[in-house]
């Protein structure tokens, strides 16, 4: 039986160790996102070792990244669902780590971008594993909160490579910033390795059914049988254009537009960015965490207010003239945009069984990283080129930046049509509850 739409409201209770795990995996994410974002704050200094265009940039800071990120990800997803996720985790983070050390030696373009694609196919082992670990540590009705905050992870993550990757990079270098973040990986595959358990697969979901062994193929055909998880994918993936793919190009914006200097753009848009999300992520994630109690559809119904409000904050940021008011409103949209971290996340898992969540995750990773992550970088430099005929200016790049926000919308409406069939999607029985 699924969950009534207006579940109880007991209190749930978590041992102390479920929420260390919490931790652990928030740091897990929090490392990701370091070495995943470090290439952006210091993008504009290699320029001067190695010329780009706008294209070639937005090949390296986004597809080609997504591309591998995503393929190794299927594979890596699957292998989530049939052997220890744990193991999977540790390699993961010693593989990209390893690879964003070496990114540190490139000497032309293809050197670098060879680097980046080794960086995305071990970063694509940690979020399926990382997710299907929770979802069996956490009962569904705290997941918005552990999903949101291992979601903050993902944005102190990007602070801390943004500014720090900057910082470092004033005092010794770019080539000094990718090594010091590589080597910070080290100590985190150690803790996973001492001291993370591996759960029983759907002991929080009070089902004796969860489809595990079958093909991929024929989980495939589940998965995607289920409509709100194909709609809350395609939602997810126009969230993922926004916050993660537009996001890789503001720092450059702002070099160009305002005259900023590499370690001022780390600290500002990482600061502005970081805390923003960080604030927002948890704020929804335990705000929904109670509406839950409720209404389960809340799990949708947040991210899709959400996404209403966007648009006319990026805008403000594109279109002042004050670096105050820019920053002021990067941070409001990454504040207002993380709050459906969380409950997009908890939403995707609620509906799948949990033989499947690794799969699922892979899919998921797959939409939002080639579609979202990879091809918004990659198309708003395209955009930023022919408008300005190859010019690499504020002016062209700001056009681009404004057309690529208008995507918003679409998670408003995948949203939308989601609606009617999540309740009975949900996989939890009432034992569970």
């Amino acid at each position: 039986m699924n969950i009534a739409v207006g579940a109880s409201s007991n209190k749930v209770q978590s041992p102390p160790y479920t929420w260390y795990v919490v931790g652990l995996l928030f740091m897990v994410n929090m490392l990701n996102y370091v070495d995943r974002m470090v290439l952006a704050v210091l993008i504009e200094d290699i320029r001067v070792e190695i010329p780009m265009t706008d294209t070639q940039i937005g090949i390296l800071t986004g597809l080609a990244f997504a591309v591998f990120y995503a393929i190794a990800g299927l594979i890596i997803g699957r292998l989530a669902d049939t052997i220890s996720r744990k193991k999977l985790l540790i390699a993961s983070i010693s593989v990209w780590s390893l690879a964003t050390a070496i990114s540190g030696t490139a000497t032309n373009f293809v050197h670098l971008l060879m680097a980046r694609l080794v960086v995305g196919t071990g970063e694509a082992g940690s979020t399926p594993s990382s997710q299907s670990l929770l979802a069996d540590y956490c009962h569904y009705r705290i997941r918005p909160a552990a999903y949101a905050i291992f979601a903050t992870g993902g944005t102190l993550g990007l602070t801390v490579g943004l500014a720090g990757g900057g910082w470092i990079a004033s005092l010794y270098g770019w080539r000094i910033a990718f090594l010091t973040a590589g080597l910070l990986g080290f100590p985190i595959a150690l803790l996973v390795a001492f001291t993370l358990k591996e759960p029983k697969r759907g002991v929080q979901d009070g089902a004796s059914d969860i489809m595990t062994g079958l093909s991929f193929g024929a989980t495939f055909a589940v998965l995607l049988a289920r409509r709100s998880f194909l709609m809350i994918v395609l939602a997810s993936t126009c969230t993922a254009f926004i916050l993660f793919g537009v996001a890789q190009w503001l720092p450059a914006y702002l070099v160009r537009a305002y005259g900023l200097s590499v370690a001022e753009v780390g600290i500002y848009f990482g600061l502005a960015t970081g805390l923003g999300s960080a604030i927002g992520a948890i704020t929804g994630g335990f705000a929904c965490t109670k509406l839950v109690a409720r209404n389960i559809h809340w799990l949708i119904w947040l991210p899709l207010l959400v996404s209403l409000c966007l648009p006319p904050i990026y805008w403000l940021a594109f279109y002042t003239p004050s670096l105050i008011v820019a920053l002021s409103a990067i941070f409001a949209v990454n504040l207002v945009g993380s709050l459906g971290f969380g409950p997009m996340t908890a939403a995707m898992h609620s509906v799948v069984p949990a033989g499947m969540r690794g799969t699922a995750t892979a899919i998921y990773g797959l939409s939002t990283s080639l579609l979202g992550v990879g091809l918004a970088p990659f198309i708003i430099g395209v955009m930023s080129d022919i408008l300005g005929d190859g010019a690499q200016d504020a002016a062209s790049l700001k056009i681009a930046l404004t057309i690529a926000v208008s995507v918003s919308i679409g998670t408003g409406i995948f949203l939308f049509l989601a609606r009617s069939s999540f309740g009975k999607d949900q996989v939890a029985t009432e034992a569970a509850q």
